[in-house]
């Protein structure tokens, strides 16, 4: 059975005054316009993205690009503090192309470079987008960590987390040690079965925490209990000041209909806080 999460880690991040970063990843089941046209779902999202310092955000699927730059507006239009946005180019072998984008408070953190993975040998069906962030800590140093997104294709869980794994380590060399994976993994139930776990480097080289554990249920249908999105962290101030991460059930904390919260998205949010 899901349980209630409410907003523990929410309140803990936004006691420290911005010493803390809330961090979250949300695949947003095909959004577009379509979405758009329904105000009911386009106040829950902006309401969950409010709650974040930094979200990415899956599965946009539109060719115009109109839609997640109006979101991203509209949550501008409705909060104080100023949100931006960076969004990667469209990807994917067939005609549903799909696109990553990082909405992120102006305030708290700062782009200093963006990356996409070329993927020459074409392992990923949505090659991951790379955001490097940089923030101000509580001890006014400059610190500096890469986000990299990733929704794999489900049947092809296993070989992408593995690609994954090297892509880490380039990042790494390109821009520092810190860095955060995130993203729908489809890394549980029958697309990485628990007898599967030792075939995912990403997960058994100890240089890589995982916040998300495999007890979570990251999906909506009441009949579905798997961790499909996970958060990873690697590098020795990704790993020492990351908390463990949650899952965030909006529907419950909102008090939603079944209906709308399956409109909402067939995912939930997945979070954690940085000090």
């Amino acid at each position: 059975m899901k349980q209630l999460f409410l907003f523990t880690l929410f309140l803990i991040a936004n006691q420290c005054g911005g010493c803390q970063l809330f961090i979250g990843a949300f695949n947003v089941r095909v959004f577009g316009e379509r979405k758009m046209n329904k105000p009911d779902v386009v106040e829950v999202l902006v309401k969950i993205i409010q709650r974040y310092d930094i979200v990415m955000i899956q599965e946009i699927r539109e060719a115009s690009g109109e839609s997640f730059p109006m979101l991203v507006k509209m949550v501008n239009d409705t909060t104080a503090p100023p949100y931006d946005y960076v969004i990667s180019p469209r990807s994917g072998r067939t005609r549903s192309k799909e696109q990553y984008g990082f909405i992120y408070r102006r305030d708290r953190v700062k782009v200093l470079n963006v990356h996409q993975y070329p993927d020459e040998e074409d392992v990923f069906e949505r090659e991951p987008y790379v955001v490097q962030f940089e923030r101000t800590t509580s001890d006014g140093q400059q610190h500096n960590f890469s986000y990299i997104s990733i929704h794999t294709k489900p049947s092809d869980a296993i070989a992408e987390l593995n690609t994954l794994y090297n892509v880490s380590h380039q990042v790494k060399t390109m821009y520092g040690e810190d860095v955060l994976v995130g993203g729908d993994f489809n890394a549980d139930c029958r697309y990485v079965c628990k007898s599967c776990w030792n075939r995912v480097k990403l997960r058994e080289d100890p240089q890589f925490r995982w916040l998300i554990f495999d007890d979570a249920d990251t999906t909506v249908k009441q009949k579905t209990d798997c961790a499909y999105d996970r958060l990873v962290v690697t590098g020795t101030q990704m790993i020492s000041n990351s908390h463990n991460g949650s899952v965030f059930y909006f529907d419950q904390v909102y008090n939603l209909t079944s209906k709308l919260t399956k409109a909402v998205s067939d995912h939930y949010p997945v979070e954690f806080i940085l000090d």
